[in-house]
C-alpha cells in the first residue's frame, strides 16, 4: 500500500528531528528513501524505452558515458540523490535504472516531470516556453544567477556505418544551442543579432562585447556565455535603473 501525503510528512518531520543538524540533506534524503521504498516512489512511472540504434563502439549518443551513472534527480518536485540515470542527448530523453524486487528496471523518465538533473558534473533543466514552441526539452545551466539567464542545448548528429558483418551507427556532437530567459521568457541566442532584435537600446555595448571576447567566443563558447549572462544582467539593470530615476 502506497504511503499517503500525511505519512510521508510524518516520516520527514520525525526523520529531521531524530537527525538533527549533524546530517546533511543528501543523508536526509537518502534515509528517507530507504523508509518509503521504491514501491513508493514518483520514480516508478516511466516508459519502457527501447533502443533504436546499434552502437558498438565510444561513438554512442549520451552524455560522456555510454553506462549508467550516479546522479541527483528532482522529478515530479520531488529530489532524488544517488539515483542512477543515463542521459540520451540524441533522443532528448533521460534514463532511470532501478533494482526493484529483484528485478533489473530501467526505463524512460517522462521528460516534463523531470525538474531538473545534476550527471557527470553538469545540470540540466527541462524547459518548456510558452513564447517558442521550438525551445523545448533538456537544457545544461549555464549562467542563472541575475536577471538574464543561459542555457545550452547539447546536439549530436548520427552516421549509419556499415562493414561485412553488421550495420551500426556513430554519433558526434554538433554544435549546441544556446537560448536566454529574460522576464520568465525563452529566445534563441546562437548569434549577436538573437540580443540586438530584443535589446536595440544596447547594441553597442551588445557589439562591443562579442568584440573583445571575440577569441573565447569560438574557444570556450560556455565561458563566453557566463560572461554573456553577467554583462547583459549589470546592462539590464542599469536600464532598469534609468528607468526608475
Amino acid at each position: 500500500m502506497n504511503l499517503n501525503y500525511y505519512s510521508i510528512l510524518l516520516i520527514l518531520f520525525i526523520s529531521l528531528t531524530s537527525f538533527g543538524q549533524s546530517y546533511s540533506n543528501t543523508e536526509i534524503y537518502s534515509w528517507y528513501d530507504t523508509q518509503t521504498g521504491i514501491q513508493n516512489s514518483k520514480l516508478l512511472r516511466g516508459v519502457e524505452y527501447i533502443e533504436e540504434h546499434r552502437m558498438i563502439n565510444e561513438n554512442h549518443k549520451f552524455l560522456e558515458s555510454n553506462e549508467f551513472q550516479k546522479g541527483v534527480l528532482v522529478y515530479d518536485g520531488q529530489l532524488f540523490n544517488e539515483v542512477t540515470l543515463k542521459f540520451n542527448i540524441y533522443d532528448d530523453i533521460l534514463l532511470i535504472y532501478l533494482q526493484y524486487e529483484q528485478r533489473n528496471l530501467f526505463f524512460e523518465l517522462f521528460s516534463d516531470k523531470v525538474n531538473n538533473f545534476q550527471l557527470h558534473g553538469h545540470e540540466f533543466s527541462y524547459i518548456k516556453t510558452d513564447n517558442d514552441s521550438s525551445i523545448l526539452g533538456f537544457y545544461e545551466i549555464i549562467s542563472e544567477e541575475g536577471d538574464f539567464k543561459i542555457f545550452k542545448k547539447h546536439i549530436k548528429d548520427r552516421t549509419e556505418r556499415r562493414d561485412k558483418r553488421l550495420a551500426y551507427f556513430e554519433f558526434y556532437a554538433a554544435k549546441p544551442a544556446y537560448v536566454f530567459e529574460y522576464n520568465g521568457e525563452f529566445y534563441d541566442l546562437n548569434k549577436r543579432r538573437d540580443l540586438f532584435s530584443r535589446f536595440p537600446d544596447r547594441k553597442k555595448e551588445i557589439k562591443d562585447f562579442y568584440r573583445d571576447f571575440k577569441k573565447q567566443s569560438r574557444n570556450n563558447p560556455d565561458e563566453f556565455m557566463e560572461r554573456l549572462a553577467e554583462k547583459m544582467s549589470i546592462l539590464l539593470s542599469n536600464t532598469q535603473n534609468d528607468i526608475d530615476e
